[in-house]
């Protein structure tokens, strides 16, 4: 009987000691994939293609970075064409999207930060503006209600959210999938104006160089768009917590002194 109870004893300390491993472990930590679009749009993204520039990747890189140094939460990227990473997200093949301005379409799959049934504008990655890019000396002007002396449709990308304003407009659109594609039927009178995100047509007009010399830009812009960081729903279902945990991240972070030097120094121009 005390052989036995001694040879208990043991066993039990021997499972103890193959279970400790096992408890004293660290969890993993989470992993977020983040895809953004292979089409130059600084500071958002440099260059065409899928590389990630080691030394200036993107300013929303660096700030999902900074969150994840402040959450230990890593985040992967990968450079995707915009449509291709709205289907990744749609179907669960994604976990993150930047930047993705509010729309109910994408809102269809998409999550959101909210306030009061609201985009939270104050979790907002960053904010950029839609205009009219026409040849010189064109007599075209965005009234607000619509676009004056309009003869030919107005170029844009499918899927982006100036799409359905300018649909609500009656303006007519011929949508194409690529920044250069849609330059160049502006360039060769195929279309009138050509509706875009700033900083996405003016990096193309100079990557380009004296091919869309002809090109300028009207102002006022069409509209100013804060844009976000939007989750799979999926993928937030899954992670409630952590998705709301970033998004408050966000905000901190780009209230930093060290974040706003980026946005003033790295990413000025």
């Amino acid at each position: 009987m005390v052989l036995f109870r001694l040879f208990l004893r043991v066993a039990v300390v021997a499972v103890m000691a193959l279970a400790a491993p096992v408890a004293w472990a660290a969890d993993p930590a989470p992993v977020v994939r983040v895809v953004f679009n292979t089409d130059p749009n600084p500071p958002i993204a440099y260059g065409s293609g899928t590389a990630i520039d080691p030394d200036k990747p993107s300013l929303i890189v660096e700030l999902l970075r900074m969150v994840g140094e402040r959450t230990g939460i890593v985040f992967e990227f990968q450079r995707v064409p915009w449509q291709r990473g709205l289907y990744l997200i749609e179907h669960g093949q994604a976990d993150a999207i930047f930047a993705s301005s509010y729309s109910p379409e994408r809102a269809r799959y998409g999550a959101y930060p909210m306030v009061d049934g609201k985009p939270d504008e104050r979790r907002k990655i960053y904010q950029q503006s839609y205009s009219l890019f026409v040849r010189k000396g064109a007599d075209l002007r965005w009234t607000g209600d619509g676009i004056s002396g309009l003869r030919a449709p107005v170029g844009a990308f499918p899927n982006f959210a100036v799409v359905p304003m300018l649909q609500e407009k009656n303006v007519p659109l011929d949508l194409e999938p690529s920044v250069v594609g849609n330059l160049r039927k502006l360039a060769g009178g195929r279309i009138d104006a050509y509706a875009e995100i700033d900083t996405l047509a003016e990096a193309a007009i100079k990557e380009n160089g004296a091919e869309f010399e002809g090109i300028v830009k009207l102002a006022p812009p069409l509209r100013t768009t804060p844009y976000y960081l939007m989750f799979s729903k999926l993928f937030q279902a899954a992670n409630p917590a952590l998705v709301e945990q970033v998004w408050d991240a966000i905000a901190t972070v780009r209230a930093t002194p060290a974040y706003q030097g980026l946005v003033t120094g790295k990413y000025a121009n």
